[in-house]
């Protein structure tokens, strides 16, 4: 972390650490490391807080709404941006059963799930028992596009 004069100067260095970081935590495979043993998966937990994140803090800036965080996550549905096209029921999912549980209590709620997926896999699915499910590597894919776009690269 540098110093910065602006707060502008400091969200683009910001986002450039969560990005990598959550790339970090979500290909980290716990079944390689002793330290986990009987563990599988990646760091899920502080890697979906790194993409929500860098949702909140995208979406606050374009989005404008200033503490008001639904109105930031409706960058996920903005064609320049995530493009993700969900239902206004989604994204307040997406708020309140993911971003403001795991930011804040260290857990996702019960009726809904998060796994690492794969890049041919939308970021939110549902399951076959009509659960949602948050996958992680698209979730990375899409974010580190939006953050490359956000930063100019």
């Amino acid at each position: 972390m540098a110093e910065h004069n602006t707060k502008d100067s400091m969200q683009r260095e910001a986002l450039k650490e969560m990005v990598e970081v959550a790339q970090y935590c979500i290909d980290f495979d716990k079944s390689k490391d002793s330290r986990w043993k009987g563990c599988a998966g990646c760091y899920g937990y502080p890697g979906a807080s790194l993409l929500l994140s860098i949702v909140d803090t995208i979406g606050s800036i374009i989005m404008g709404g200033g503490d008001d965080i639904d109105k930031h996550f409706q960058i996920l549905n903005d064609k320049e941006w995530y493009d993700l096209q969900l239902s206004p029921v989604d994204l307040i999912l997406i708020v309140k059963a993911y971003r403001n549980t795991l930011s804040h209590n260290g857990y996702i709620r019960s009726d809904v799930k998060m796994a690492p997926g794969d890049s041919s896999r939308k970021v939110l699915e549902v399951d076959t028992d009509k659960r949602p499910i948050l996958f992680l590597i698209p979730f990375l894919n899409k974010s580190i596009f939006v953050v490359n776009k956000f930063l100019g690269k």
